[in-house]
């Protein structure tokens, strides 16, 4: 088999396997589905990820921070965030961005990240919400 012929039929299996494996990344990290060139878009609808910040004071009440007071630096790479997690679902960890927020607020004692997806659950065709937290402390 020639060189040609070879390069051919690798380019060939990878378009042809390339949906599948598309397809097990949106159910197993929940990657957009309309990202990263795969056909599961055809399938799900379009939804947005929300992103909010909550901080624990010292007397532990919780507060939201409210991002316009954050420095931009710190609100540049949040707006980053959002738009990495909404395309790369879970293989998108929020570690540093919760650090970041610490960092920029001390007066609160934890930070949590909060991360609204709204999907399209396959097996009932409802639509399904789950807010995960992630939560770092000093």
């Amino acid at each position: 088999m020639t060189v040609k012929r070879t390069a051919i039929v690798a380019l060939l299996a990878a378009v042809a396997l390339w949906p599948l494996a598309h397809r097990a990344l949106v159910a197993r990290y929940g990657i957009d589905p309309w990202k990263l060139g795969g056909f599961a878009m055809y399938a799900t609808p379009n939804l947005p990820v929300l992103v909010a910040a909550v901080g624990t004071i010292a007397s532990g009440g919780t507060i939201m921070i409210d991002e316009a007071t954050l420095p931009v630096w710190v609100r540049r790479d949040l707006d980053r965030f959002r738009v990495e997690r909404a395309a790369l679902g879970t293989l998108r960890d929020p570690e540093d961005v919760g650090r970041m927020l610490l960092a920029a607020r001390p007066d609160v004692a934890s930070v949590g990240i909060l991360i609204q997806r709204t999907t399209l659950d396959p097996a009932t065709a409802t639509i399904r919400v789950a807010t995960p937290r992630y939560v770092y402390t000093r």
